[in-house]
């Protein structure tokens, strides 16, 4: 009886999401309404049941159900508004985003689906074997083909892929939160499941078909099965190959990059606690790793980042000057460093904003991206304290048998953030973008950091969060006297960077003043 009323109720709960989601959907999208009822309502259903089954096998807690919705009602809601908001709040002369998309990727690869479908008599399969040109890897572009020739001829209803993308998205949330929480305890399980629901980046991303999304979903399940590997190691494989083929069409590099964790972690957590040739051989074979595909991939890396700094440098006339004053042999580091600071949140928040300021001339943006920019910015400088301070602890863990692993997450994560910086520095998209792929990491790392300054009562997390303040209290006046035409003394470039790392270096000192106490009192008594 009681499973009957069980199968009564997921049934009751499919039909009504279906109709409140495909009716949304429905409404704020181009076509005719009724056309796109029912094509929501076809991907709706199968969704939501693989959603009510990972739900069931993720616990079936309230909680976990409130995450999984925000989860994707955040996203879909922000996609479906910016489809509406951004030709009214948005940049007037930008074609793109009069459409109603956030990117310049995404509104270039819509339009090559719609052409092909438009002028090309393509098949299933020849949709998949088809070089894209603005898609060089084919799987979003493909599954767009198919969405336009199979289900929406009338209408460019991009909207339905961001549908898809943003319940892949929720679905890796039952896979995170069971995995951190069995391996690292509820509170790193809910402070995690929160962060990944929550971050601004990967809810800004979901507001256009991206690839993001689905590979956040398909990560999160990656990481479920890294963290049970010790346990289950054959079922653990093919999950962990199932989502490497799954990435293959939205992204081959960060396929190989899952398998690269992957070694990493299965060295960490199932090698090096054999024995320390283990760990000796695996950091020699990890430098010869590096040395060679550092050497096979130098002449394409360097194109990318060439091409980048530039890019960074025309597109800012400070950063070519600062660049300039430093030299070009070290313009690589400063690019990577000024990279970890996007999307810069004094800038955005003191950003001048039309109609108070001309478009066509100058420093100027619109409403739309004015308040974007601020959330965008505010969650990555939220988080970021709790990351670093989180990297930086992982080096003072005592248990030595979980440190490897968490070293090698970190050291991960620090060498995924450089990659992306120095990928596109300067830039407000690509950069944020690259970075927010590996959420699942973040926040695992971000969370665990949280729980080890609390279990700790650790006063670096609080000098961490210091130092930010001290960065954004000087970068504010900096920006501001900047961009409003010296109302107030503007300190040059590198003596505001002078001055927050002096403040900064008393910060740490603190830490020291204890330990000096303590020798005091021993040598009195």
């Amino acid at each position: 009886m009681r499973k009957s009323n069980s199968l009564l109720w997921y049934i009751l709960i499919i039909i009504a999401f279906t109709g409140g989601i495909s009716a949304a959907v429905a409404h704020w999208t181009e076509g005719e309404a009724a056309v796109t009822f029912w094509i929501s309502a076809a991907v709706c259903v199968p969704f939501l049941i693989l959603s009510l089954i990972a739900w069931n096998w993720g616990g079936k807690g309230k909680m976990l159900a409130v995450l999984m919705f925000l989860a994707f009602a955040l996203r879909m809601g922000f996609g479906l508004a910016t489809v509406n908001l951004l030709p009214i709040y948005g940049h007037p002369d930008e074609r793109r985003e009069q459409k109603g998309y956030l990117f310049d990727d995404a509104w270039r690869r819509d339009a090559e689906a719609w052409a092909v479908v438009e002028q090309e008599n393509i098949s299933f399969i020849e949709s998949l074997t088809r070089d894209y040109h603005n898609d060089q890897y084919g799987g979003l572009t493909a599954m767009t083909v198919w969405l336009y020739k199979y289900f929406s001829p009338d209408a460019r209803r991009f909207s339905v892929i961001m549908l898809i993308g943003n319940f892949f998205a929720a679905l890796g949330v039952p896979f995170l939160w069971k995995a951190l929480r069995r391996r690292w305890g509820n509170r790193v399980g809910l402070i995690g499941t929160w962060i990944y629901t929550l971050y601004p980046d990967s809810i800004f991303f979901a507001g256009a078909p991206m690839r993001e999304p689905f590979l956040n979903g398909i990560l999160c399940v990656a990481f479920w099965a890294l963290s049970t590997f010790r346990e289950r190691k054959i079922h653990s494989i093919d999950v962990l190959v199932g989502c490497a083929v799954l990435c293959l069409p939205f992204s081959s590099m960060i396929s190989v990059v899952l398998v690269g964790i992957t070694v990493f972690w299965i060295w960490a957590e199932i090698l090096i606690p054999r024995s320390k040739k283990w760990l000796w051989g695996g950091i020699i074979l990890m430098v010869l790793c590096i040395l060679c595909g550092t050497i096979i991939a130098l002449p394409a890396f360097e194109n990318w980042v060439h091409y980048d700094i530039f890019t960074t440098e025309n597109a800012s006339g400070w950063v070519e000057k600062v660049v300039g004053e430093i030299g070009g042999q070290f313009r690589s580091i400063f690019v990577a460093i000024y990279g970890l600071t996007q999307p810069v949140l004094p800038a955005i928040a003191v950003y001048p904003v039309a109609p108070a300021c001309d478009l066509a001339h100058g420093p100027c943006t619109t409403i739309y991206w004015k308040v974007v920019g601020i959330f965008r910015a505010a969650g990555w400088y939220i988080l970021v304290p709790f990351l670093f301070y989180a990297i930086f602890s992982t080096l003072r863990i005592k248990n030595k048998r979980g440190k490897p692993l968490m070293i090698v997450n970190a050291i991960f994560v620090v060498v995924w953030l450089f990659i992306s910086s120095l990928r596109a520095g300067g830039d407000q998209i690509d950069n944020p973008r690259y970075r927010v792929i590996f959420l699942p990491w973040l926040a695992f790392l971000a969370a665990w950091g949280i729980d080890y300054a609390l279990k700790h009562r650790d006063w670096w997390l609080v000098r961490w969060l210091a130092i930010e303040v001290i960065f954004l209290g000087f970068f504010t006046q900096w920006y501001y006297s900047r961009y409003s035409g010296d109302a107030i003394r503007r300190y040059p470039f590198w003596r505001t960077v002078m001055y927050i790392v002096i403040c900064s270096g008393v910060v740490f000192l603190t830490a020291f003043i204890d330990p000096i106490k303590q020798r005091i009192k021993k040598r009195d008594s």
